[in-house]
C-alpha cells in the first residue's frame, strides 16, 4: 500500500512541476516567437529546458531551477521505483517526498495564481471578481492536493 501511495505522490510532484514548466514556457513564448523556438529547439532536452533560447528569453536562474527540479524528480522517481518496497527505506522516502511535495506545491501555488490571471486574460474575463474567483479556486485546489498527500502519507500509509 505504501508503494502505491508513494507513486501517487510522485505523480503529484510531476503535476506540480508541470505548473512550473508551463510558467517558464509562457515566459519564453512571450519573448520569443513560436517559429524562433521551433528552429532552435529540436530535441527533447531543448524542449524541456529551453537551452538554445534561454539567453534571449532571459530565463536566468529559472533555467537552472528547472534543470535542478527535473533531475531531482528523476532521482526521486528512481528511488521510489527501486527501493519503495523496502521497509527500512520507507521513512526516508516519506520525508524526501514530503519535502519535495511541499516545495513544489508552494511553487505551484505561486504559479497557479499567475496562470489563472493569464487564463482569464486569454478568455476575456474582464470582471475583477471572476478573476479573483478563478485565482482562489486554483489556489485552493493546489493546497487541497498538498494536504491530501500529507494526510495519506503520514496517517493512512
Amino acid at each position: 500500500m505504501f508503494y502505491l501511495g508513494e507513486i501517487a505522490a510522485l505523480l503529484i510532484c510531476w503535476i506540480f512541476y508541470l505548473e512550473f514548466y508551463w510558467m517558464i514556457e509562457r515566459k519564453v513564448l512571450k519573448l520569443c516567437s513560436r517559429q524562433y523556438i521551433d528552429d532552435r529547439c529540436s530535441g527533447f532536452s531543448d524542449r524541456l529546458f529551453f537551452t538554445p533560447v534561454s539567453g534571449k528569453a532571459k530565463l536566468g536562474t529559472l533555467y537552472y531551477i528547472n534543470r535542478m527540479i527535473v533531475y531531482f524528480l528523476a532521482v526521486l522517481t528512481l528511488v521510489h521505483l527501486l527501493f519503495g518496497w523496502a521497509e527500512m527505506m520507507q521513512i526516508f522516502i516519506r520525508i524526501l517526498t514530503t519535502c519535495s511535495i511541499t516545495v513544489l506545491g508552494l511553487c505551484a501555488l505561486y504559479n497557479s495564481m499567475s496562470s489563472s490571471e493569464y487564463i482569464c486574460a486569454n478568455i476575456n474575463v474582464a470582471s475583477k471578481r471572476n478573476v479573483i474567483l478563478c485565482w482562489l479556486l486554483s489556489s485552493v485546489s493546489v493546497i487541497i492536493l498538498i494536504l491530501v498527500y500529507l494526510y495519506f502519507a503520514w496517517v493512512y500509509i
